[in-house]
């Protein structure tokens, strides 16, 4: 009892700050008073709250207000500048690395390529990139937040599965806090999608949403009624083994003519390359990656396009059944076959037309995700959810090590 007591006190502790630091963030100057109205919080807890948050220097003073006869109040505002932290999207075969301040406001950028080699050794690999990348001095290192395309165990930050490298029960969060010393959140690329879009992109006014995000696999993230649908299991969102073709291709699951053989990307350079030499069009290249076919089905390429109408037709049947579970009223693709968008969406919203009744496509709208060309964007809303729910915040306020807090 005593400790279920002693854990209800401390979250109410960490919900607290995490609540001040949100209206902070929210109306970016507030004073005592703004802050004790807004939060619901006595005085004597907004005066506990601010004192510790400006000894650390996560708030500063910046001016002073007056309201009627009486003294004149301190606003306080959240020191952007106070810590970093590292947003990372792990790619095939690549990671894109941005540094962020505490508004979100990038600092710098790098993608680094694997070599071959590397990716041997990827962990290791991805550690050596992200000390080069890091500045040797003035980095107050808050947290690192990364996202990937595969099945991640949330609070544990262990990928259960990245099919790119084949990679299983890999340890990616715990390494990585080992080696740096700093909290690591590791999350699947269409979780922050999903919620980076509701609050800064295309869903950011539309209270249910569905992101596809397609890729070497098929993820789907969920928002209904303005609230994101999560578990603790890690195989949530995961629509790459639903049987399309019962005497389809063997997955590499067991199974037989899941969608991750038919239209993920590597699928469908596939069929680029077998249709090439079926219809005989030796003319075309070789091979092309998923971008490149895209920008020849725009440019009019018939056997591009063929490829894409039948991409648009399974991603149907496999979006279905969630739209009509779920009647969103957005549909967002993520990855690179959203190139196409302008061939693709009318393909798409044909082949649902086919497969619903008219009523769940009345209000449903089809766009691109906003933050493709930006993977580290959405990546960075773990971060802010951290510092709002009091999470992250509690362990800057514990303190890591004044010096930067990177360990070499």
């Amino acid at each position: 009892m005593n400790d279920l007591v002693k854990g209800s006190i401390d979250l109410i502790r960490q919900l607290n700050y995490g609540l001040v630091y949100a209206s902070l963030e929210e109306h970016t100057e507030l004073s005592r008073t703004d802050l004790s109205r807004l939060t619901g919080l006595s005085p004597a807890s907004i005066t506990k709250i601010t004192r510790e948050l400006l000894d650390n220097e996560l708030v500063v003073p910046c001016g002073e207000t007056s309201v009627g006869r009486g003294r004149r109040q301190t606003l306080l505002r959240i020191n952007e500048r106070r810590y970093q932290f590292l947003s990372m999207r792990l790619g095939r075969g690549y990671v894109d690395m941005a540094l962020f301040d505490l508004s979100g406001r990038s600092l710098s950028r790098h993608r680094h390529q694997f070599s071959q080699d590397e990716r041997e050794e990827l962990l290791a690999s991805l550690i050596a990139a992200i000390r080069r990348f890091l500045p040797a001095k003035g980095v107050r290192l808050a947290c690192i937040a990364l996202c990937l395309p595969g099945q991640v165990e949330r609070h544990t930050g262990r990928v259960r599965h990245f099919p790119y490298y084949d990679l299983r029960n890999w340890p990616l969060g715990p390494t990585l806090e080992e080696a740096f010393g700093v909290p690591v959140l590791v999350s699947a690329d269409v979780r922050t999608w999903i919620q980076a879009e509701r609050e800064w992109g295309a869903a950011k006014d539309c209270a249910d949403a569905v992101l596809v995000f397609v890729h070497n696999d098929i993820g789907v993230g969920m928002v209904v009624n303005g609230q994101l649908i999560e578990s603790e299991n890690a195989m949530l969102g995961d629509l790459s083994h639903l049987q399309l073709e019962p005497y389809g291709q063997r997955c590499y699951c067991g199974g037989f003519g899941c969608a991750c053989t038919l239209v993920t990307n590597q699928a469908l350079e596939s069929q680029y390359r077998d249709l090439r030499v079926r219809m005989g069009e030796m003319d075309l290249p070789e091979q092309v990656t998923i971008r490149e076919l895209c920008e020849l089905a725009l440019e009019g390429n018939s056997l591009c396009q063929q490829i894409l109408q039948q991409a648009a037709s399974r991603l149907a049947r496999v979006l279905a059944n969630l739209i009509c579970l779920l009647n969103p009223g957005k549909l967002l693709l993520g990855g690179e076959l959203a190139r196409a968008d302008r061939l693709l969406f009318p393909m798409l919203h044909q082949s649902l037309a086919s497969q619903l009744p008219g009523e769940y496509l009345v209000r449903l709208q089809i766009e691109s995700t906003r933050f493709y060309e930006d993977p580290t964007k959405p990546t960075s809303i773990q971060v802010h959810k951290a510092l709002r729910d009091g999470s992250l915040l509690l362990g800057l306020l514990r303190g890591h090590d004044e010096e930067g807090i990177i360990r070499g």
